[in-house]
Order: structure tokens, then C-alpha cells, then sequence
């Protein structure tokens, strides 16, 4: 697959920005849908009006399209979570709070469906797979992690750094549950969940 090359940022007007937004929502579906092969560049433009032009002009080419794609999901995907207000929580409450958003989001059909997109596409195009992981497991450890070291800061006593609780919290929580709804069609309760959670902030949280 042909790389992109570097382009310098293109300045919209509104009625740009706009475009620029439909290009890539008509877009996300279709990849969603087909996958990156199973989408051409002009069946995205017929779906959503204008031209090639404005995907080159835009994004630099599919590619750059598709990448744009996954930093845009990652980011719709993680932001009710990094809306909300943890600021009077305690760290366990808030943990509890964080994993229970995160996975009502992450355990959504059409996110699965992402997951297994980049899971086919990232070997052939690392770049998607940076792009994902920036955006998506590295953002969410670093957001676990800042409001953990807010509360280590408020008196909290963690079993580590904020930086490393975060990773074993995340990895436990979140990308356990992750790797188990992919390879089947488990989709755990409430119950098992909040089982999970309070087990994992029991090994992190010392008070």
C-alpha cells in the first residue's frame, strides 16, 4: 500500500469543514460495513456528493481517509468517558465510573466491527495501527492514569505509580473484556462486570 505524503494543513472555510466532516462519516460506515478493500474511493464520493478532489485536497488520498476514519472513531468511542465530571469521586469510585463508561461504549457492536477492522488492516498499514493506538488504549491509560495521580495526590495509596495502576487497570478490565466479546459472542452482565471491576480496583486501590 502506497503511503501518503506530507501535506500542509488546508484551511477551511465552514461550508470545507462540513464537507470534510460528511466525507468522513459516509466514509466510516462504508469502511465499517466493507472493510478497506471492499470500498473505493468514488463509491465514498457518490455516497456522499462532491469529488475526488475533496478527498485529496482533504485527506491526501484513501489512505490518509482511512486513517483520518480511525482517529475520528477512537475519539467518538472515548468521549462520553472523557466527559465525565470525577472530580468529588473517590479512586475507587471513580475507576468504577470510568470502566463501566468505557465499555458501554467499547462493548457497542459497531465498535467491535472497528476493532476487528484494525485488527485486518494494521499488519499492511501500520500506520492505522499507530493512529489507533494513540488515540484509543494509549489515551485511555493516560486518562486512567491522570485521575489517578489526582487522587494520589488528594491521599489515595495506590500499589503503584499512576502510570503503571492504570495499565494493569486497563488491561484487566477493559482489554480483557475486549479480547473475550471479539473471539466469541460473550457479552458479560452487569453483575460480572461490576465483579471484575471491583476485583481489579482491589489490587490497585490500598485506600
Amino acid at each position: 500500500m502506497t503511503k501518503t505524503s506530507a501535506k500542509p494543513p488546508v484551511r477551511l472555510t465552514r461550508r470545507g469543514e462540513d464537507k470534510r466532516a460528511l466525507i468522513l462519516t459516509t466514509a466510516a460506515d462504508m469502511f465499517l460495513d466493507h472493510g478497506y478493500d471492499g470500498v473505493s474511493l468514488d463509491e465514498i464520493v457518490k455516497a456522499c456528493g462532491g469529488s475526488k478532489t475533496n478527498v485529496y485536497s482533504y485527506f491526501g488520498g484513501k489512505d490518509g481517509l482511512f486513517v483520518a476514519v480511525v482517529e475520528m472513531l477512537c475519539g467518538k468511542f472515548l468521549e462520553k468517558t472523557e466527559g465525565l465530571d470525577l472530580s468529588h469521586s473517590s479512586a475507587a469510585q471513580g475507576l468504577r465510573n470510568i470502566a463501566h463508561s468505557f465499555l458501554q461504549s467499547l462493548l457497542d457492536e459497531r465498535h467491535l466491527a472497528f476493532l476487528r477492522l484494525i485488527i485486518a488492516e494494521s499488519r499492511r498499514f501500520p500506520e492505522l495501527g499507530d493512529a489507533w493506538y494513540t488515540r484509543g488504549p494509549k489515551a485511555s491509560c493516560i486518562y486512567i492514569a491522570n485521575f489517578l495521580a489526582m487522587r494520589k495526590a488528594a491521599g489515595a495509596t495506590l500499589a503503584a505509580t499512576p502510570e503503571i495502576a492504570a495499565q494493569l487497570f486497563h488491561s484487566i478490565v477493559i482489554a480483557g473484556t475486549l479480547h473475550r466479546a471479539l473471539a466469541t459472542n460473550y457479552r458479560p452482565t452487569e453483575g460480572e462486570l461490576d465483579a471484575l471491576i471491583l476485583s481489579a480496583i482491589a489490587l490497585i486501590v490500598m485506600s
